[in-house]
């Protein structure tokens, strides 16, 4: 893991509109500086310069995305998010200050890794032959996603109700198409049915 501190000559975090050093570590058995270099962003007056000295800190920090300081504020703290950095605001020793962040940072990746992803139904429509149609084999989405079920798989994507007509490929009928297609407002019909397999079509509900 690679972490830049602004630090001051003493060691401690500092602001990064105060005169010290940004400075890159990187962890192994022991903490290592890769890169060391004035930090030119305190000497910037006016936005337009502020600007442009944090774009030039962003460049000579390279790969790292991970920074520390004792502040950072306003436009210049706005520009390293929009580069995609993570942001420490503490006030402590470089030393006590690289551990905790660490540890941070692996606890928020641990936490990312353990919520799932989102289920993007897109990636398995299937276009039919008129504009609005599309098909959905529900037997091979539930076989690459065990932890769904057919309802939480459908239902956002009926709320937005972006097709004409949705053929549905499953084993069996949910029973939730009896229960609650209706109120979304939308009717079914069997097309055809086969051992452990129909299509089951959807449109929505005709109102004259």
């Amino acid at each position: 893991m690679k972490i830049a501190v602004v630090e001051n000559d003493k060691w401690q975090t500092s602001s990064i509109f105060e005169p010290g050093f940004i400075t890159t570590y990187e962890d192994g058995k022991e903490w290592k500086v890769l890169n060391r270099f004035e930090n030119k962003v305190c000497n910037a007056k006016g936005m337009a310069a502020v600007r442009i000295a944090v774009a030039d800190t962003i460049k000579q920090l390279d790969d790292v995305k991970v920074i520390v300081a004792s502040e950072i504020p306003g436009i210049a703290s706005g520009i390293f998010q929009a580069a995609g950095f993570d942001i420490f605001i503490v006030e402590n020793s470089v030393l006590d200050v690289l551990d905790s962040v660490k540890k941070e940072m692996l606890e928020a990746i641990e936490e990312r890794q353990k919520e799932p992803a989102k289920f993007d139904i897109m990636q398995f429509l299937e276009p039919g032959v008129n504009k609005g149609d599309f098909s959905l084999n529900m037997e091979k989405i539930l076989s690459k996603n065990p932890e769904l079920t057919s309802k939480k798989i459908m239902i956002p994507y009926l709320k937005n109700g972006e097709f004409n007509r949705l053929d549905v490929i499953c084993s069996h009928t949910p029973k939730w198409f009896v229960t609650d297609l209706g109120t979304l407002g939308f009717e079914y019909e069997t097309l055809n049915e086969s051992l452990n397999r129909k299509t089951v079509r959807i449109v929505r509900m005709q109102t004259f």
